[in-house]
């Protein structure tokens, strides 16, 4: 999955621990999207240091098979921003994938499991 990191307002220090951290973080969302091809993944993040609350705000937007998922977390550390990014986004592309096996008319739709296409072979046996 290519990852890009947009920065406005943010400490050298702050972008360095940002970009590692949520690299580490983000493996568990890879993951779950190995079923898309790579050029099908993309997620941009959007960070900004807001002096006056002395906040993080998070933009995160998640494309996959031509669906785009958002995220906006804001808060006053930069890690538990990411890990509440990670989370929603990892249950919204749950989801979303969940849709796309269960309605094959959707565009972009995700591969079967190999486990999902023994079942089905199954079920043409013994039909």
């Amino acid at each position: 999955m290519n990852i890009q990191f947009h920065f406005k307002h943010v400490s050298e220090a702050a972008k360095a621990d940002i970009k590692e951290y949520g690299k580490k973080r983000l493996e568990n969302l890879e993951k779950v999207l190995n079923s898309f091809e790579e050029d099908n993944k993309l997620l941009r993040l959007d960070v900004e240091y807001r002096e006056r609350h002395k906040e993080f705000e998070f933009k995160s937007t998640l494309t996959i098979g031509g669906k785009q998922l958002h995220h906006v977390e804001v808060t006053h550390n930069h890690m538990e921003a990411i890990d509440k990014t990670e989370a929603n986004l990892l249950h919204q592309a749950k989801k979303h994938i969940e849709q796309l096996r269960e309605h094959p008319h959707v565009e972009g739709k995700a591969p079967k499991s190999a486990e999902d296409e023994a079942i089905e072979k199954m079920q043409k046996f013994n039909s």
